[in-house]
This record gives structure tokens, sequence and C-alpha cells, in this order.
């Protein structure tokens, strides 16, 4: 039998679960986890310090050859149909999280090409099937069309779809961050020249490219998220898929000397809703509505925020807009493991019981073995329940915003921007 130093790492993480699950006093199963063995709390390797992109350009490669419609394991039913839902879910939470951001979404495989008029079909080509867009909906809505309808067909080519990288997003603003996010199902690449080339065109360009392999590592791939400094990760499960997904929400760190590091100043409109009696036509979809917002510059009516004015470019978002995306920059910092009431209380009588604190959050009583977390600025304590919700969802110590114990950092908050209503502005982005 092989040493267990020789086995997989994923392998050595499921052996003997059963040891993990315990019976807590009053009769419920729980599974005893290691000190920060919960994803949430940990930190995510980036240097608090580090410049962060507050506009993202993100260009999502999708794998939707042969390969990814066979019949997996892991990713049921077939690789493809657990990526789209995947998708669904991380798209809406990316523009959760970047609502100022834009994305698109290129399909790898067989695809239908136009030249001089005539279509006709490339086995292993890339498209630009989801145009770069601040509106989820329209994303959404077509992944599930795919989920439900879609066909797997052709082979995956790394080179076809890096070159389409550069193509799309080298024309995007200079102040945005340029990255691509590749789904691999195929454990080949069916080039029509040199891959390495394509590589280190997109490396030059200052694109960050990070690979999610759903069947095996590959050397090419590999190569991909090391050159140009990306993220890399082989997906054991579907959990494992949303999760390693989760991890793209958060803006990459901007690498010193790259081509985006330059401070510059954007302007942009903050137009107000505005309802007319009879019905016009808005600039983005062309369609006939009574609401909508005026472009402050130009005065085209547009549907929805964020966007960019179909007429004169400006970039049109909401003042809420604009204070979640710069949430990122200021994370809430990781809590500290508190030790448990039994742990620390005082030397009593044989039959006195220790007090039981309550979570300063929901205010719910902490049982004297209950896991518990305290926050490093004002030290109070919150259940894990509540650990989680703070940073995954509301981004704030309700304590020390009502305290007023905030550290040096500014708030994410939209204190200092104009109010909404037909304005523009310069916003100064690094």
């Amino acid at each position: 039998m092989e040493d267990d130093a020789d086995a997989y790492a994923w392998e050595r993480r499921y052996e003997r679960t059963w040891e993990d699950i315990a019976v807590g006093e009053d009769g419920v199963l729980r599974v005893e986890q290691p000190e920060g063995a919960d994803w949430r709390l940990q930190s995510s390797g980036i240097d608090a310090d580090a410049r962060r992109g507050v506009i993202r350009h993100v260009l999502v490669l999708w794998d939707v050859s042969r390969s990814a419609g066979a019949i997996d394991g892991d990713l049921k039913p077939t690789r493809a149909v657990a990526t789209a839902s995947a998708l669904i879910e991380w798209v809406e939470e990316f523009f959760n999280k970047n609502p100022i951001s834009r994305l698109g979404i290129v399909l790898v495989g067989k695809v239908q090409d136009s030249v001089s008029g005539v279509v006709r079909e490339v086995q292993a080509g890339a498209e630009l099937w989801s145009h770069m867009s601040s509106n989820p909906e329209d994303h959404v809505r077509k992944l599930r069309a795919f989920r439900e309808h879609g066909r797997c067909d052709g082979s995956f080519s790394l080179q076809n779809a890096l070159e389409l990288t550069c193509d799309v997003l080298m024309p995007m603003p200079a102040y945005g961050t340029r990255e691509a996010l590749l789904l691999v199902s195929s454990l080949s690449s069916c080039d029509p020249g040199d891959a390495k080339a394509a590589i280190g065109k997109v490396e030059e360009k200052g694109i960050r490219c990070s690979v999610l392999a759903l069947q095996a590592e590959t050397y090419i791939c590999r190569l991909v998220a090391k050159r140009t400094r990306g993220a890399f990760a082989v997906i054991c499960s579907f959990d494992h898929l949303k999760a390693e997904l989760d991890r793209q929400l958060l803006a990459p760190p901007i690498a010193s000397g790259g081509v985006s590091t330059a401070k510059c100043l954007i302007q942009m409109g903050l137009p107000s809703r505005a309802t007319s009696k009879s019905a016009t036509l808005c600039a983005c979809h062309v369609a006939l509505t009574r609401t909508g917002y005026a472009c402050p510059q130009c005065g085209a009516k547009h549907c929805q925020l964020p966007t960019s004015c179909a007429v004169c470019g400006l970039v049109l978002v909401s003042s809420q807009h604009l204070a979640r995306s710069t949430r990122h920059l200021f994370p809430l910092p990781p809590f500290v493991p508190a030790a448990t009431a039994a742990a620390v209380a005082a030397p009593a009588a044989d039959d006195a019981e220790p007090a039981c604190a309550a979570c300063a959050a929901c205010c719910c009583a902490l049982a004297p073995h209950q896991r518990r977390w305290r926050c490093t600025r004002c030290g109070e304590a919150y259940c894990e329940a509540c650990n989680a919700y703070l940073h995954d969802v509301l981004n704030n110590c309700p304590v020390c915003d009502s305290t007023g114990a905030m550290s040096s950092a500014p708030e994410s908050g939209s204190g200092g921007l104009p109010a909404n209503g037909n304005a523009s502005f310069p916003l100064a982005v690094s």
C-alpha cells in the first residue's frame, strides 16, 4: 500500500470523515472542524494594501466541445449543464459585487463563422456568444437557454480562444482591468498555429487569465495561468466549482508595472429615473418604454443602470452602484476565534453554571460550549452564522458602525458622492 504522503491532497481530505461527527449536549449531530477550516474566515492571500481595480472587464471562455457534453460522475449530468448552472448564480453575484464592471461570454468549440457572407461551421473555433455588458439579465437568459437546449460539439482550441480574448478586451478602456476566465473540459487543444505565441500575446497585453480545469490538469492550461499571473484549479465536484468561481468575485491585485497601473479620471453620469405619459424609444434596446434614465450629456434614454450611453458613450451609474463597487477595496477583517464561556469562566461552585453571553448581532444566547468569533476592533462576540453573514453579505461590523470603532481606512459607503440626479462628475480610478 502506498504511503499517505504519496496520496493526493483531496483524497486525504475525505478519508475517515465519520470521525469528525460528534453528538452535542443537546443531542444534535455536529461536524467538528479544525480552527480556520471555514473558507469564509481565511484570508484571501491578498495584501490589504494592494491596489485593485474598481471597474473590471471580464471575459468568460467556456469550453462547449464534445468533452463538455460527456457524462461526468462529478459534474452531473454533463460538464456543460453543470457549468451553466454554476455560471447563472455566479453572474448574478458578480454584478452584485462589481456593479459597474462589464462581462462577456465566449463559446469555444464548434461554432458558425461567416466569411464573405457564407456561413460555415468551424470545428475548433471561438465565438463571442454574449457581448460585453453590465446587464446580468442578458447573460443569464442565454445561459438558461443553453442549459435547456444547448449542444456541445467540436474541439477545444486554446489559440483561437486567446486570440479572440485579445480582440474583445483590447478595445476596452484602459482604466479598467482586463481579465479572462477559462472553463476547460478538454484534455487537448486543436490549434491552427502556435498556442504559445497566443499566450505570449495575452501576456504582453496585460490580460490576466485564470483557468478552471473541469477534468484534469494539463501543462498548457497551467502555463497560461502562470505566465499571466492568474489562478489555476482542478475542479473535483460541483460545490468545488462554485467555490472556485466565488474566488473570482474579488478584484485581483494590480501587478506592479502592469498595464493598468496609472490613475485616471473617468467622467460618469448619474441620471434619475423619469416616467413619461407616452412610450418613447430607448437607445439601448430600441424598444418603446415609459420609464427610463436620460443621459445628462446628450439626453438619450436608457432602460437600466449601469450602462454606457449608446449615443455619446458616457458611463451611466447611480450613487448606490459606486458605493457597492468599492466594498471589496476595504473588506471586513476576519474575526478571530474566541474562547468559549466554559473555558474562561471563573472557578465557581460545582452546581453553578457559567453565564451565557449573547451574540452582538442576532442577540441570541451563546451556549457555554458554542463556537464564537470576536471582532478585532470592538471585541464583541458573534455566533458562527452571524460571522458568515457579516463577511459574505453585510461587509460591516454593526457594533463598530454604531460606536465609531472603525479603522483608519475610509468607508465604502456613498459619503461624498453626488446625489442621484441628472449630473456628471469625474471619478478617480486606479
